[in-house]
């Protein structure tokens, strides 16, 4: 049987269900078996674990316990809905470490095969986390997030990559344009996508490359759109005024397609 939850250890781990004290700490949190199992299976940097004392019941909560090598702690449905931010937590929440890098620690490591997802003013953290999760599917080397975009390691986001994080290069930057820069003066492509640029079963892009999404509304920031070698767009169905613009997970996950070799 773990040993019961401390206060103090309680209050460290609610604290991470906010910006600050993710920053603080350099920790986010894991919700639920099926996200532990994928950070288990990726080797993510785990601190500890805590389960209530009904999912240690639970066949599969248990599997995944056998397999941790950090501390872990037992306590109450009550008190661990002070842990997250989910109506129904689902009995098991790890700490882990935030593999958050900064653009020059980021860019040695990238090769001449390399793929960089770069997310301009994407606000929506589910977006976010859907476009981690695809990029991590189709085996992009890494997503950056910039300026006005949710937290890469926010709750929702995290819930939305489903693992997602453990496989790419993270990275955050509030100069989107002088990275760019870098970028082309190294011999990469810069891609983005807009309303106005070649269509997506027409562009051929090359490695290595970044390619960008920014938000629904405001599309690719003035510093961003001036910097691409080809902007690329989704043609939709005529006559269709009342379907504005696609979701940008959506418009992200088929130009991502495209972008991979799809």
């Amino acid at each position: 049987m773990p040993d019961p939850l401390s206060n103090r250890r309680r209050k460290a781990i609610a604290a991470l269900t906010r910006r600050r004290g993710r920053r603080q700490h350099n920790q986010t949190l894991i919700e639920g078996p099926r996200a532990l199992a994928s950070a288990l299976d990726a080797g993510a940097p785990l601190v500890d674990c805590v389960v209530t004392k009904a999912a240690l019941d639970d066949p599969e909560v248990q599997s995944l316990l056998d397999r941790l090598s950090v501390p872990v702690s037992v306590t109450d449905v009550e008190t661990m809905g002070t842990l997250t931010d989910v109506q129904t937590p689902q009995g098991i929440v790890a700490v882990v470490e935030r593999r958050l890098m900064e653009p020059d620690d980021l860019l040695p490591q990238l090769g001449a095969e390399s793929t960089l997802l770069l997310l301009d003013g994407v606000q929506d953290p589910g977006n976010v986390g859907t476009l981690v999760r695809t990029a991590a599917w189709f085996g992009a080397s890494g997503v950056v997030a910039g300026p006005g975009t949710a937290g890469l390691y926010g709750p929702k986001v995290m819930r939305a990559a489903t693992g997602g994080h453990w496989s790419l290069a993270l990275a955050r930057t509030d100069a989107p344009g002088p990275l760019l820069d870098r970028l082309r003066r190294t011999g990469w492509g810069l891609y983005g996508a807009d309303l106005q640029g070649v269509q997506a079963d027409e562009w051929t892009p090359r490695r290595p490359s970044a390619l960008v999404l920014g938000s629904e509304a405001h599309g690719l920031s003035p510093a961003v759109l001036d910097r691409l070698d080809t902007p690329v767009s989704i043609p939709g169905a005529p006559h269709r005024p009342a379907a504005e613009s696609l979701n940008v997970a959506v418009a992200g996950g088929i130009l991502i397609y495209e972008w991979m070799g799809g």
